[in-house]
């Protein structure tokens, strides 16, 4: 009875007659979750999500962080390495990069805050290279590595220190993105992951940002692009 009343919260709540937009290797994993504690761990990160009101998206920012640190530390203690990712490391940045329209405001608002330049004509150059729907949502159809190499970074990373400017407010897809090994075979081709990539996919983190993207499904296929875009004509 408790797992009908969870999946019909979140049905209710959340859904509105749209899908979850499972996110990493969750959808995979149901069966060996098991019903009953898939939709409690769901509608419990989505009532929290939307109990933060405004605060949601810097609380689930800090909530991601602190997560990751906990799980990496953990393993540590089970002698598995920690992800590969450190300053300097930039080659998942550069590939097209998704983010909820609360997290484009809040970087629209950063980068007025400490005077971080927007290059809106290199955004719409990426976007060129990127197709969408009718809908605005992007169709999965990309050239983006057909374009030359300074037009595939992102426009916040820093060509010389080849860091974030905007590391305290970037995205979740960007705090995820964890690499196990090696940066050799992190980005995708034209949308087409490496098969040789390895990425370290924590399940407590894919309930996260399935969440998060469930609740923002309006926006989350705009793309950071277009959603900076749109901030920026408003």
């Amino acid at each position: 009875m408790m797992a009908n009343a969870d999946r019909k919260w979140v049905e209710t709540h959340i859904l509105h007659d749209g899908d979850i937009q499972f996110y990493g290797n969750l959808l995979r994993e149901i069966e060996g979750i098991g019903a009953d504690a898939f939709w409690k761990e769901f509608r419990r990160i989505a009532q929290e999500y939307l109990t933060a009101g405004h605060q949601g998206t810097q609380m689930f920012h800090a909530l991601v962080d602190a997560t990751i640190e906990r799980l990496v530390e953990r393993d540590r203690r089970y002698g598995y390495p920690p992800p590969f990712c450190h300053k300097g490391c930039d080659n998942c940045c550069h590939e097209l990069v998704y983010c909820t329209s609360a997290e484009a405001k809040g970087i629209q608002e950063f980068c007025q805050l400490k005077s971080i330049p927007i290059d809106h004509e290199k955004l719409q150059r990426q976007l060129d290279s990127v197709v969408f729907d009718s809908a605005g949502n992007h169709s999965g159809a990309t050239t983006w590595n057909d374009q030359p190499r300074g037009d595939q970074s992102c426009i916040f990373l820093d060509p010389q220190e080849k860091c974030c400017q905007i590391w305290p407010v970037r995205p979740l897809v960007c705090r995820v993105h964890l690499a196990e090994g090696s940066d050799e075979f992190c980005t995708p081709h034209n949308g087409q992951e490496n098969a040789q990539a390895k990425g370290i996919n924590y399940v407590e983190l894919s309930y996260i940002l399935s969440v998060v993207f469930t609740l923002h499904q309006d926006s989350i296929r705009k793309t950071m692009g277009r959603l900076l875009l749109n901030e920026n004509r408003s």
